[in-house]
């Protein structure tokens, strides 16, 4: 069990340095998803990395608080049987870490040219892939990040707007603020909010961006040209092949239900529900029939394992499934698991 452990704070260390090889990923989101405990513990060691709430704003950090938390895990292993030198270290890389992010930060801010003091400064929050994070942004919003998404934004926001930057998938509970609009900017939409709820979809390799609104009312802006009112249950779907939208009706529940662990689809193609899943568990999962493919689906997952989803669609839906094992690519590196989909005969 100390041994794990071990293993486990040095994964997380090399998840938050990007230091990170596939098959350690593979085990860290493994271990993340085995219990709420072990995701809680990973959750903690993610925020005391990155320090406080806005992420590097000196007058925010609660050192007292890090020091606490740190003291505590100590206290709780206190009677094992692991070198006080691993502990050490661990203390040594809890507590030193902020104040190194912290120094480079004040020395960035205060070091350099006069005219340069009051340059935005940027901070990235990246969610793996099998894993999703809460993010408080500065102005008191709150975003649940999907998995395999980036979230960019400013560790003050300044000026008339507040601006984000996704790649991926978030769900975002807008602070109202009517004289400083919410701008999330991705690859091929704006969406502009003074308060509301919604959901943003716009993964890199997906030809398919939307905009799912559960309260309030957002404006989206397609490229230059297009501008579009939501109002609650809406949602905008744009593909960007066609350079073609549209706006439907949707039951927003399912949009809400993601940041709580909870897969929830709703009269949706099985080709998209497989697509969720795939991106949830961290695999490839690939519909091979053009007719299974657009069957609609309507189901909610809560706790199951990916093996237990499978054989839950297979009993309802008329599929079979083949799975391919990861290889090994050499260097400790393994290929993602795989999953065939078909008709079932």
């Amino acid at each position: 069990m100390q041994k794990k452990e071990y293993i486990i704070d040095e994964l997380i260390a090399k998840w938050l340095s990007k230091a990170i090889g596939e098959e350690e990923l593979q085990f860290l989101v493994q271990w993340i998803q085995e219990s709420a405990e072990n995701k809680a513990y990973f959750e903690q060691l993610k925020n005391i990395w990155q320090i406080a709430n806005p992420a590097f704003n000196p007058s925010s950090i609660n050192t007292e608080q890090a020091m606490s938390i740190v003291m505590n895990r100590i206290e709780h292993h206190k009677w094992t049987r692991m070198p006080i030198i691993i502990w050490w270290q661990r203390i040594a890389a809890i507590i030193l870490l902020p104040i190194i992010l912290v120094s480079v930060y004040l020395l960035s801010v205060y070091h350099m040219p006069y005219n340069y003091k009051s340059a935005m400064v940027y901070q990235e929050i990246s969610s793996p892939f099998g894993v999703s994070s809460e993010i408080n942004l500065p102005d008191g919003s709150t975003v649940w990040l999907n998995s395999g998404s980036k979230l960019r934004f400013p560790i003050a926001f300044e000026g008339k707007e507040r601006n984000v930057y996704l790649s991926g998938e978030a769900y975002f509970k807008v602070h109202s603020d009517k004289l400083h609009p919410f701008i999330v900017d991705t690859k091929h939409l704006k969406v502009t909010a003074t308060g509301t709820q919604f959901d943003v979809e716009s993964y890199l390799a997906d030809t398919i961006t939307s905009v799912t609104l559960i309260k309030g009312v957002v404006n989206v802006k397609i490229d230059k040209d297009k501008k579009i009112v939501l109002h609650p249950n809406q949602r905008l779907v744009f593909n960007s092949l066609s350079n073609q939208h549209n706006v439907t009706a949707t039951d927003s529940q399912e949009w809400e239900l993601w940041e709580e662990g909870i897969l929830a689809f709703r009269d949706e193609p099985l080709e998209e529900v497989f697509q969720r899943i795939g991106r949830a568990f961290n695999v490839d999962i690939s519909v091979k029939d053009q007719f299974i493919a657009r069957q609609r689906y309507r189901a909610t997952f809560k706790n199951e394992s990916l093996d237990e989803i499978l054989h839950l669609l297979q009993l309802t839906a008329p599929i079979k499934y083949k799975k391919t094992e990861r290889k090994n690519l050499g260097n400790n590196y393994y290929s993602k698991e795989t999953i065939e989909v078909f008709k079932a005969d």
